[in-house]
């Protein structure tokens, strides 16, 4: 008896459209238009004048997510737009064989791509390849749009590469405080103001902190998009026993390079920079302020020739990993 009640329940359960639906094989028409997108994109990300905007409409869906190598997850057509044009211009690009899996309304595309790039700062042309992954959706007029987009290079990780290791075995409590900004973290921001160091406007930056192999020393690199173009920065922070102070030297792509004195008090960040802008002092402060385990939020102002300081631009940072 219980056997076949089993049987019955199986049976009733498959007569229901949701419970055993399998979906329509996905088909010819259907596979043909997802290549056309691929086609057409190749075509619009290389052509001489871009259109990042047209792009990304003809490609993705409104709430799509992007999640490019070696840098943040891009959430929306907005913020795909905004990243794509910091990733530099396409100059070749095509695709391989385009693999399908799915049915009904949702599909994954596994394929490879082979192109070259001028990258943000570069004069030259980068040759690159990899492979992709993205999940495609049927839309309301029958046509198809990418949801999710991911992808990463086959060649191996460039530059520097530096040996990490964990905080030392007997650190101090100065060492300890800084072991706070060890992680992954994104910080959004808007500058108010222009200012000598770049226009007025949004950025968005990723940020990834590791103790330097033996532990003593704390390196930060910070990479993102800003109104004045993509930026790279280098963050040594540490802490001088001799003059009993926390330190840290600073190094970024616009040619900037300084050390800077560190405060950590009334559970508050400061970073405090003497600088020159067009040949005249200028001394700029970084205040991190409330302070939470995962986040804070910051400021950074500039006092010019001996005046007072002024905001230049305010945001918050988030720990992500």
């Amino acid at each position: 008896m219980r056997r076949c009640a089993w049987i019955v329940a199986v049976v009733v359960l498959c007569l229901l459209p949701v419970a055993c639906q399998q979906g329509a094989s996905l088909s010819d028409q259907d596979k043909a238009a997802i290549q056309k997108a691929h086609d057409e994109f190749a075509r619009m990300v290389t052509a001489e004048k871009g259109d990042p905007a047209g792009l990304v409409k003809m490609y993705y869906t409104d709430n799509a997510r992007v999640l490019p190598p070696n840098m943040p997850a891009l959430h929306g057509q907005e913020a795909i737009i905004k990243g794509f044009t910091a990733m530099g211009q396409a100059k070749t690009l095509k695709f391989g064989l385009l693999n399908f899996e799915g049915r009904g309304d949702t599909v994954l595309v596994e394929s490879t791509y082979d192109g070259s790039w001028v990258m943000p700062g570069d004069t030259q042309a980068a040759p690159d390849k990899g492979k992709f992954l993205e999940l495609w959706k049927k839309q309301a007029d029958g046509g198809w749009k990418a949801s999710y987009d991911m992808w990463n290079s086959d060649a191996p990780v460039p530059g520097l590469v530096l040996p990490t290791g964990a905080i030392m075995a007997n650190a101090g409590p100065e060492l300890k405080q800084l072991d706070w900004f060890v992680g992954r973290w994104t910080w959004e921001g808007e500058a108010k103001t222009a200012s000598p160091f770049g226009p007025a406007g949004k950025s968005s930056m990723a940020m990834d902190c590791r103790w330097f192999a033996g532990g003593q020393h704390l390196f930060c690199t910070v990479d993102g998009p800003t109104p004045a173009g993509f930026y790279h920065d280098l963050m040594i922070l540490t802490y001088d026993a001799q003059a009993k102070a926390l330190r840290g030297f600073d190094a970024d792509n616009t040619g900037m390079a300084s050390p800077f004195a560190i405060a950590f008090r009334s559970n508050t960040w400061t970073f405090n920079y003497d600088l020159k802008a067009g040949g005249k002092p200028v001394k700029m402060r970084l205040t991190m302020f409330d302070i939470a385990k995962d986040g804070c939020s910051y400021k950074q102002e500039m006092a010019k020739g001996g005046g007072a300081f002024t905001v230049v631009a305010e945001g918050k940072a988030k720990k992500v990993g």
